[in-house]
């Protein structure tokens, strides 16, 4: 019997050393000895994961036959598994010596008439216009704070006394829950992503055309239950709605406009369900990052307060050169001159090609965007208090520019106070009369960064189809999320790490 038993608890140990193929290891700088940071690594059949701040990763080696390490400023390691176990799985990575040259070290003097000028033309005449193919990375994320979330019942000739109540309660428990949480929401995504520029005869101007796939993502945070700065009001409404007869439908009126669509709850409820049952994203929202750093990276072709290099709206000054990384540039910084003109910042410049670098503005001091105030004739309130951009561009080896990495980040306030009518579609049109108000601070800040692009042929890009605008696609699990090359940001830290100030050599 003893002796059945050591063979079934061998059986057994044998079988969990041959299915136990996740190993714990540890990557640290060969020199300090130091543990290392959002590290990339990734197996030959291209999964991966990054460490952690402790230098710590977790792996399945499962029918993988070697794994790469690599971390900008540090020379790659490919190591084949055997090799790995004999290093009992702590890689030691080595930094690479990169020192300004004495050409770099040196730039020639330039005026800042020049400076402007000669920017402004290698910009117009190299910025990347072909059909080109890249990857993408995205994160965004939006924070809400409700100062303020009311929803009160005026008066009604359709709702009974015990569905008052219960509507009040379901109200109060809504808001109540909301203000608490603090809604908070953060996504990222990957993607491979093509892209042309279009004349537009209509319009008489050159629209840039995208185009995504491949896309994977994950829904890192939803603190709110899908609730948005968009949906708040509906949902609100639909706390009412619910309350009424299911079986007939309702015309919406606000204070402000007429809505003559009917409304029932059976529709409302299967639309909600529809949305917030599905774990799924919305293609179109990929191309939309992609819409969005263009748009900023092209100021230097307006006309208007939005082109910085423009001497009508801004004021520059020529700056002490600075060092990004292991290069030195020029420096140009820039301030309102007139009232249409909104930012302060600095561009940084290649001395050699004169490209832009880095540009990273904000609201300058007593400026601010988008702000609307009528709240004592319509109950409405907005204002764009802050919005920070940092945008870094790269040039190809045909010489030609294009934005690689945009960060910005915005703060704005919105109140709403708005009387809303349910009327019933009868004869005897009975109506409930009920009244929201929303006061809230919503932050949002989002990340974008690009890879180099390859050309195509513009032919590769097919136009958009109706079915194409309606696509969706499901969200990656926690655990295919862990196991991406990408997940917290760990591109993005290692694209910038390349810029991180370093110290100029005597």
């Amino acid at each position: 019997m003893n002796k059945k038993l050591l063979i079934i608890y061998g059986f057994f140990l044998g079988c969990t050393a041959s299915f136990s193929q996740t190993i714990s290891g540890k990557v640290i700088n060969e020199n300090s000895l130091q543990p290392m940071e959002n590290v990339s690594i990734v197996t030959n059949l291209k999964t991966g994961t990054t460490t952690d701040k402790f230098g710590r990763f977790s792996l399945n080696l499962k029918d993988v036959k070697t794994v790469t390490f690599s971390f900008l400023g540090f020379s790659s390691k490919t190591i084949p598994i055997d090799d790995l176990k004999k290093l009992n799985y702590i890689i030691e990575l080595t930094e690479i010596v990169n020192q300004l040259n004495e050409i770099q070290l040196n730039i020639a003097k330039i005026s800042l008439d020049s400076l402007l000028s000669k920017t402004t033309k290698s910009m117009k005449n190299n910025y990347l216009h072909e059909s080109v193919k890249q990857e993408m990375y995205a994160i965004d994320t939006q924070k809400m704070d409700f100062k303020k979330l009311e929803l009160t019942l005026k008066s009604s000739s359709i709702l009974s006394k015990k569905n008052k109540n219960l509507a009040e309660q379901e109200l109060k428990e809504f808001s109540d829950n909301i203000q608490q949480k603090k809604p908070e929401f953060v996504n990222e995504f990957k993607a491979k992503t093509m892209s042309k520029e279009i004349y537009e005869p209509k319009l008489k101007k050159t629209l840039t055309f995208y185009k995504t796939d491949t896309i994977q993502g994950f829904k890192k945070a939803d603190v709110g239950n899908g609730l948005t700065i968009k949906n708040v009001t509906n949902k609100l409404q639909n706390i009412v709605l619910k309350h009424l007869s299911n079986d007939k439908t309702y015309k919406v009126k606000s204070g402000w406009f007429k809505v003559e669509d009917s409304l029932s709850f059976k529709k409302v409820l299967k639309t909600n369900d529809s949305l917030e049952n599905s774990n799924t994203f919305s293609n179109i929202k990929v191309s939309n990052y992609l819409m969005s750093i263009k748009k900023e990276s092209v100021f230097f072709n307006k006309t208007n307060e939005s082109n910085f290099f423009d001497r009508k709206y801004y004021n520059h000054k020529l700056e002490k050169n600075e060092v990004l990384g292991t290069a030195k540039y020029y420096v140009i910084s820039f301030e309102p001159r007139k009232s249409k003109a909104k930012y302060t910042g600095k561009i940084h410049i290649n001395p050699f090609d004169f490209s832009i670098k880095k540009i990273a503005y904000q609201f300058a001091d007593g400026k601010r965007g988008d702000h609307i105030n009528l709240r004592f004739l319509l109950g409405v309130k907005f204002s764009e208090n802050k919005n920070e951009v940092t945008l870094f561009y790269e040039t190809n080896e045909f010489g030609k520019i294009y934005p690689s990495y945009c960060y910005e980040t915005k703060t704005s306030y919105a109140y709403v106070n708005r009387p809303i009518k349910f009327i019933e579609n009868t004869e005897e049109k009975e109506k409930v009369k009920f009244n929201i108000k929303v006061e809230v601070n919503v932050s949002e800040t989002t990340e974008v960064l690009l890879n180099e692009p390859l050309k195509i042929n513009s032919s590769d890009i097919k136009p958009f189809k109706k079915e194409d605008f309606k696509k969706r696609t499901t969200y990656m699990s926690k655990e295919e999320y862990e196991n991406s090359s990408w997940k917290n940001r760990a591109i993005i830290k290692q694209y910038l790490q390349k810029y991180s100030p370093k110290k100029i050599p005597n």
